[in-house]
């Protein structure tokens, strides 16, 4: 025993010659030692036969639910102090065998008690860590004892040896000292901890019960576990390689990654946002938050984190100036002499420990991997607290679009392009900015610390380098506003190229009918190149920007470098030179950065401008939530502006007895139980938008009382859309609307009759008056003039989110006249409706929209114009079993408009209306006896006799455009719209060549040859610089009086050929910029051209089957990648690419040894982004593929805003949005999580790459093979290698990701366009000439929608001679509209042939044929632009020629009365004109186009029957020399005509002079009668 201790204490050599005394003090401290190697071998062997325990004991329990699969993660208190006082435990222990290591090596003789102790002791500090991971993965405390035994113990020793060394005169310049006193302390801390646990947890008290796991987890769901692992998985991301496995595996579903947690939700962070945003503008007196309240509310809500996060970025930053001073410690180093060993025990100060090269490598593989680890979860912290803003952002613009009032839309204030950009743009430019906003903080500490260092290894030198860098700080200043003022140009314009794109798409039917895509491509084209424009000015300061930002690092060294020598009296030598160069490197991150943080700081800044402005647009004013006694969602959306001061009169509660409507509002007990009594807290309206403070007493109006009885009552209203307007677009009104009664309301096309409507919706703003609801916020059953349908099953638009009853579904149904077309549709009632109701026929929307209305247990139901797309027997059907059967049997009230005048009789009261004032009111009796010229007008345009109507016999067919016929075998589950493309596996290569195509090959390779040159002329420099180095190491050695004019002739070429390169590498980095900026606007305009040229030239199918939304978010969200992203990344790329390449020749080049372990960690580096990529590209495309269902559902709640707040269904859409976005943050919160998984692991493997170059260097050169400027430069690029390979692999990833966006786009540039296998018109034809006189000839004709759908026409047989009037009629499905879009082949003819004027309309191409043919079609679409646009697209019509045609089609008086004439604007959607304005528009147009064949597809059918009747007299002498088909439920429409068709089941049934077959028994006359 006696022998291994005077082993262990070194003793046993006879050549140690120690004196005696010297000799107790080494047993003294060895034996100190000995005991210190027992404790920790001691908790050594313990701990490892605990985890054997812990191990068997969780195999035989369990902590958690079997069926979730996941661990009980429990964090016993102090968890995280715990972890990292281990890493700095794990630190100092390994500086503690460093400094035995080290001690031994400069003693002469083996002294095993210097390192052996130190060794157990660092391998128990990492056993004690795994060892405490799975005790609590096991929760397990009482396990934990034995750290109580063994941290006293350590402790105790080490404190003894404190006191030893003390005795001996060591301080705290001695490393071992100071070492040991920093051990006693950590021991001491962890001693606190264990205490603190025990007595905390109380584990081995009897009422002690183990801790359960968090509710998060314990939902199988919920699978993002990043808050519940131990810190080691938290910033390794280990915890999510599960998700990792499964995509490299198979493609990642949305399926696999579950739910959000709480705090991760959109609805969280939206609360909070939403809170902050309500304290700031309280807080304001304007009621009003600016984009300065709206940034501070921004730092308020999600501030915490971002500075959590740039204070790690700042540590991680101040971490990586541990390479350039390691660097010069390293060759400092190298270049010194060697010192002797002692014969003695020689223990290492702190100086002897930190100069030794090896050492210095090791504090560098230390720095360098916190720097990471700081990076890393900084990039981690932001970018997840961007996704929150991101998420509430969306949230809080969707929640205000909800509330905007109409008249925003028709008066031009807002689009729904805008507004689209304000979810997408700017949530996105935000976002970006919660990104990257911390460089604000860290770019300038990074650069003071810089400057100080260089000042301290190069001085004044130095100061005047940097001041080039400040010099040309204001010039990067000045472009940054320029470009400020540019960019906030081109959102402007990306704006109007989204809301033409939005415009082309909404009216894509009618541009191809009337082949005028061309024009809308144009007006595109023509957005689109404004943009371009302002982009290329915009990319003139980001080639200048770049070009600084890569030219002044490389100035400054020129400079300091010229000046060093002359200023310092000292040569170059290689320690200053490198140590400098990577300090200067050290500027290039930030410089590279600062255009990148400019850009997206002012982006962001405009971004919260213009959403501040949008929030600050003014609101529907309502009644507060607590009034409201209809509330079924969690949420209750409350109107963001509720001050009053928008202009809004609110819609009042009226006092009422309170026994038919209940109220749930105490505030109106007394007037509900006293309705004669007018109650002190009725709801007021203060005078001028005054608060009641503020108000004189005198001034304050009380609520007019209401008669009993009645459900809605206006008084004196006059009523605007514009708050700010002064023209009344009603005036006078006053109407009571008595419950459980049928009002209806008639007037001619313009009179006003909408907007009465939306008056009582409280869609307008009422100048004066009252609107007096019966109860406050009732939901209300409406169906609009244009019906709206949303992307749902049928089952699902009928019932909008109520219960679903199936009794009295089915008896809406029948109602409604339904069943026989859902008996044809693939999947009956659960068969999905396109966008906007695409697939269904006008009548078919609008039985659907008014079954709404029906099923509904809406006290007050609205009908605007339900009857207008309605065939007679349809119609009647409609009126009598739903409106008069359901309504009146269960006593709801209802409000109709109708132009049907037969049906006004039946009323309980009727409203007529005439310019916007009320003509007449009450019951029909007594307006038959206040004005009885008014009733003998209605009959004479009804021409009603005492025919009863017949009731329908034979079922519906499906109608005209778009229908789903039942498959046999296909479609079952009724979806039409298709699910959006998501290609899987890699990025195909012919992605990236289109992307280089899209560029130009010379071009591209122009790019790679600028980016190789650049290149190579930097290392060229570094490599210069080397040798400049080197001779400056061998002059200061060797310096000699007589050698200082050759030294000065040395000095001289090295700098000016240091000047020369430098001054190549400036022109070539200025060529490489501006390529890259010159390249990218090229690909994106070429990429962008060729989508709009297809996506116009698309069959009618494409556009049913995909949202909008789907295809605006190719030209919104995915241009936008295409735009800015790709080429700033592409550049880096390249960049960076080279700069790897560059830094493994260069260490190649100088120490062959390199290669041994950079080999296999590049093998590692491939495998593991393959690994990576398979997982990342999938969750890029699910993050991709998620947004489009967000957009979709904003643009559809944008068109039914007012139906969806009629319903009073705000939270329910609220809360479908919230699932959209939380399904889209799922997969970007993951994305993100793996993102920071890969780059921990590259920086890992970068980190060993700097390690193994400094070791082989340093090896290299203690050998005598390497000069001291070589090691510099191995080390200064490897340095460079672990940050590069990084970002070469990010960066590659990002460009796979964003080049998503290319295949996305580029898969709609290649859809089969409608025009394939198209010839010109044959030999001897004269296309201008043709058709010639209007011949029509079908010949046995089938078509179909699609491929895979049955035939809506079958066979069918028809000639119809030039100049003939022929009408077409026949209930609703019968094939109507079938026929005539046949004849313009926008569907499938795939039997028999369509000849006009004997040409087959097949061998012509079809912008020729729909050119040729003049359409107006049911639905009346116009754009935005003047009227004289909307009359004349391709303007070739004078101004006479347009006003004959508007007098023709009665709209001559109302274009008159507007101040600008033709050259009014239309609003978007044409909001600003009554549908049948809008409709009348249609038909003027169609006279101005004078073709040879007219189809008129109920033109009519919204327009009142005066106007039919003077429009027919039209028809008749305007299209007298045209072929005219006129489809018309009104069979009065066609009775003039001189031939008529009618149609059954896609078939002609019969044929012939209308006077002759009403004569019959045949199914014409039953049409007429039952229209009379």
């Amino acid at each position: 025993m006696e022998e291994a201790f005077i082993v262990f204490c070194g003793l046993a050599d006879r050549n140690d010659t120690l004196k005696p005394n010297e000799v107790s003090s080494v047993k003294e401290i060895c034996f100190t030692e000995g005991v210190n190697l027992l404790v920790h071998l001691g908790f050594v062997f313990c701990s490892l036969f605990g985890l054997i325990v812990i191990k068997c004991r969780q195999s035989s329990t369990t902590t958690f639910h079997i069926d979730s699969g996941l661990r009980g993660w429990i964090h016993f208190p102090w968890h995280n102090i715990r972890w990292i006082l281990t890493f700095f435990y794990i630190f100092i222990s390994a500086c503690c065998v460093g400094d035995g290591i080290l001690s031994q090596l400069y003693s002469k003789f083996n002294r095993p008690f210097i390192y052996i102790p130190d060794a157990a002791q660092l391998a128990s500090c990492l056993l004690s860590i795994i060892y405490y991971d799975v005790a609590e993965s096991a929760n397990a405390p009482m396990f934990l004892v034995l750290f109580i035994f063994h941290w006293p113990a350590a402790c105790s020793i080490n404190a003894f040896k404190v006191y030893q060394l003390y005795s001996q005169s060591f301080i705290t310049s001695d490393l071992t000292f100071l070492l040991v006193c920093i051990l006693v302390s950590i021991y001491g801390l962890f001693l606190i901890l264990e205490l603190s646990i025990f007595f905390k947890k109380g584990y081995f008290c009897p009422g002690y019960s183990r801790d359960i796991p968090p509710l998060e987890l314990q939902d199988p769901e919920k699978k993002f576990h990043q808050p519940y692992v131990n810190i080691l998985s938290q910033i390794t991301y280990t915890w999510i390689s599960w998700l990792l496995k499964s995509g490299y595996r198979e493609p990642i579903k949305m399926e696999v990654l579950g739910k959000l947690s709480q705090e991760e939700t959109a609805r969280t962070n939206f609360d909070l946002l939403k809170m902050y945003y309500d304290q700031q503008k309280e807080n304001k007196p304007s009621g009003r938050a600016g984009s300065r309240d709206l940034g501070k509310i921004f730092v308020k809500a999600f501030g915490g984190p971002f500075l959590i996060a740039a204070f790690l970025k700042i540590i991680g930053d101040l971490a990586g100036f541990g390479g350039p001073l390691c660097i010069d410690g390293i060759l400092r180093f190298v270049t010194a002499e060697s010192k002797e060993s002692e014969k003695g025990i020689h223990f290492v100060n702190f100086w002897e420990f930190t100069s030794n090269g090896y050492v210095l490598a090791f504090l560098m593989l230390c720095t360098v991997l916190l720097q990471n680890f700081c990076l890393q979860i900084s990039y981690y912290i932001v970018i997840r607290d961007g996704i929150h803003i991101k998420a509430a952002l969306q949230t809080m613009i969707y929640l205000k679009a909800l509330s905007l009032p109409l008249w925003v839309f028709n008066g031009g204030l807002l689009t729904v392009g805008q507004i689209i950009n304000h979810m997408s743009v700017d949530a996105f430019q935000i976002t970006m900015a919660a990104f990257m906003g911390y460089y604000i903080i860290a770019i300038p500490i990074q650069i003071i610390l810089a400057v100080l260092l260089l000042y301290m290894q190069l001085g004044y030198s130095a100061l005047i380098g940097v001041s080039i860098i400040i010099l040309l700080a204001p010039l990067q200043y000045f472009i940054s506003k320029r470009f400020a003022s540019i960019q906030k140009r081109t959102l402007e314009c990306s704006d109007e190229r989204i809301k033409k794109s939005n415009e082309m798409l909404q009216g894509i039917k009618l541009l191809k009918l009337n082949s005028w895509e061309g024009i809308f491509i144009k007006a595109v084209e023509v957005a689109r190149e404004k943009e371009l424009k302002y982009m290329l000015k915009g990319a003139a300061y980001v080639i200048v920007t770049l070009f600084l930002t890569q030219v002044t690092p490389v100035l400054a060294t020129v400079v300091t470098f010229s000046i060093y020598s002359s200023l310092s009296g000292s040569p170059l030598t290689a320690n200053k030179a490198f140590s400098a160069l990577a300090l200067f490197d050290k500027f290039s991150a930030p410089l590279l950065m600062f255009p990148m943080i400019v850009k997206i700081m002012v982006n962001a800044i405009v971004s919260t401008c213009r959403l501040a402005s949008f929030f600050n647009t003014e609101e529907l004013k309502r009644m507060t939530p607590s009034d409201t006694g209809y509330k079924e969602a969690e949420y209750c959306l409350t109107p963001l502006d509720t001050s009053g001061k928008n202009g809004y009169m609110p819609v009042e509660l009226m006092q009422t007895e309170g026994k038919d409507v209940p109220d749930h509002s105490n505030n109106h007990n007394d007037s509900l139980d006293h309705p004669d009594k007018s109650h002190p807290d009725a709801i007021i309206n203060y005078p001028n938008g005054a608060k009641p403070e503020e108000c004189n007493p005198d001034d304050v109006e009380l609520l007019p009382k209401c008669s009993m009885g009645n459900a809605l009552e206006i008084h004196n209203g006059c009523f605007a859309w514009d708050s700010n307007s002064n023209r009344s677009v009603l005036q006078d009104i006053s109407i009571k609307i008595s419950k459980s009664k049928v009002t209806v309301i008639v007037g001619k096309v313009g009179s006003g009759k909408t907007s009465l409507v939306s008056a009582i919706l409280g869609e307008m703003t009422t100048v004066s008056g009252h609107v007096v609801w019966a109860s406050a916020n009732q939901p209300i059953a409406y169906s609009a003039q244009i019906p709206w349908l949303r992307n749902a099953s049928l089952q699902d638009n009928i019932v909008f989110e109520e219960s679903f009853d199936e009794v009295r579904f089915q008896t809406v149904i029948d109602a409604c006249a339904l069943q026989s077309d859902i008996d044809i549709l693939p999947a009956g009632q659960l068969t999905e409706i396109g966008e906007k109701g695409i697939n269904l026929s006008g009548g078919q929307k609008q039985r659907v929209s008014v079954a709404r209305a029906l099923y509904s247990r809406c006290s007050v139901v609205i009908l605007d114009d339900p009857l207008s797309a309605l065939d007679v027997y349809v119609g009647s059907h409609v009126f009598h079993q739903g409106i008069m059967g359901i309504l009146k049997k269960e006593n709801r009230t209802a409000i109709i408009i109708t132009h049907k005048l037969e049906y006004v009789e039946e009323a309980d009261y009727i409203i007529a209306l005439q310019d916007g004032k009320i003509e007449i009111q009450g019951t029909y009796q007594d307006i038959s006896k206040q004005n009885p010229n008014l009733v003998k007008a209605w009959k004479s345009l009804t021409a009603k006799d005492d025919h009863k109507e017949e009731k329908e016999t034979q079922a519906e067919m499906v109608d005209e455009v778009s229908k789903v016929k039942k498959r046999p075998d296909d479609n079952l589950n009724g979806k039409l719209m298709q699910e959006e493309e998501k290609e899987e596996g890699s990025i195909s290569l012919k992605i990236y060549w289109l992307y280089v195509r899209s560029i130009g090959l010379f071009f591209s390779f122009f790019l790679i040859l600028a980016v190789a040159t650049k290149q190579s002329f930097l290392v060229a420099v570094d490599f210069w610089l080397a040798e400049w180095s080197s001779a400056g190491n061998r002059s200061e050695m060797t310096a000699t009086q007589h050698e200082n004019d050759g030294e000065s002739a040395v000095f001289n070429h090295y700098l000016y050929g240091y000047i020369g390169l430098a001054c190549g590498g400036i022109l070539c980095a200025l060529f490489s910029s501006l390529t890259h900026v010159i390249s990218g606007i090229r690909a994106s305009k070429y990429l962008f051209t060729n989508m709009l040229q297809n996506i116009t030239t698309l069959p009618l199918r494409f556009f049913e089957t995909t949202p909008v939304g789907r295809i605006l978010n190719r030209f919104s969200s995915d241009f936008k990648t295409i735009d800015d992203q790709i080429p700033s990344n592409l550049e880096r790329l390249m960049w960076h690419i080279v700069m790897c390449l560059s830094a493994i020749v260069i260490n190649v080049i100088v120490t062959p040894f390199f290669l041994l372990p950079v080999i296999p960690l590049l093998v590692l580096y491939y495998f593991l982004q393959m690994f990576f990529r398979a997982s990342a590209r999938e969750l890029q495309r699910l993050d991709s593929i998620t947004k489009s269902p967000v957009f979709a559902h904003f643009s559809e709640t944008l068109g039914g805003l007012t139906t969806i707040r009629a319903y009073r269904r705000e939270d329910k859409f609220f809360q479908q949005i919230l699932n959209k976005i939380d399904c889209n943050t799922v997969a970007y919160l993951y994305l993100n999580t793996v993102n920071r998984w890969l780059g921990i692991r590259l920086d890992l493997i970068g980190t060993s790459i700097v390690f193994a170059s400094a070791i082989c260097s340093l090896l290299t050169a203690t050998l005598g093979y390497l000069q001291a400027g070589l090691v510099g430069l191995a080390i200064l690029y490897a340095l460079k290698m672990s940050t590069y390979l990084n970002w070469c692999i990010r960066e590659f990833a990002d460009m796979e990701m964003q080049m998503n966006a290319v295949e996305r786009v580029n898969h709609y540039t290649t859809l089969p366009s409608e025009q394939i296998n198209e010839v010109q018109i044959g030999t001897g034809s004269n296309p201008t000439n043709w058709p010639h006189s209007g011949e029509i000839e079908f010949n046995e004709v089938s078509v179909r929608y699609d491929k895979n759908l049955d035939p809506v026409l079958h066979k069918l047989t028809l000639k119809i001679k030039p100049g003939t009037r022929v009408g077409i009629c026949g209930r609703t499905g019968s094939g109507k509209s079938s026929l005539t879009l046949a004849l313009l082949r926008i569907i499938d003819n795939f039997e028999g042939c369509i000849k006009i004027d004997g040409v087959d309309i097949s061998s012509v191409t079809l912008d020729h044929l729909r050119k040729a043919i003049s359409i107006i079609p049911q639905e009346p679409i116009l754009f935005s632009g003047t009227i004289r646009f909307n009359l004349d697209p391709n303007s070739v019509h004078s101004d006479e020629k347009l006003w004959e045609m508007l007098e023709a089609a009665q709209l001559k008086p109302l274009v008159s009365d507007l101040p600008e004439g033709l050259n009014t604007l239309m609003a978007e959607g044409s909001e600003n004109f009554s549908l049948g304005q809008r409709q009348l528009f249609c038909i003027a147009r169609a006279l101005t186009k004078k073709s040879k064949i007219t189809i008129m597809d109920e033109a009519t059918a919204s327009v009142d029957m005066e106007t039919d009747a003077a429009f027919q007299n039209v028809i008749r002498t305007a299209f007298m020399n045209s072929t005219v088909l006129i489809i018309a439920h009104r069979t009065r429409t066609i009775m003039d005509c001189e031939r008529v068709l009618v149609m059954e089941q896609g078939k002609i049934v019969e044929d012939g002079d209308p006077k002759i077959l009403q004569q019959n028994d045949s199914l014409f006359a039953k049409l007429v009668k039952g229209a009379k």
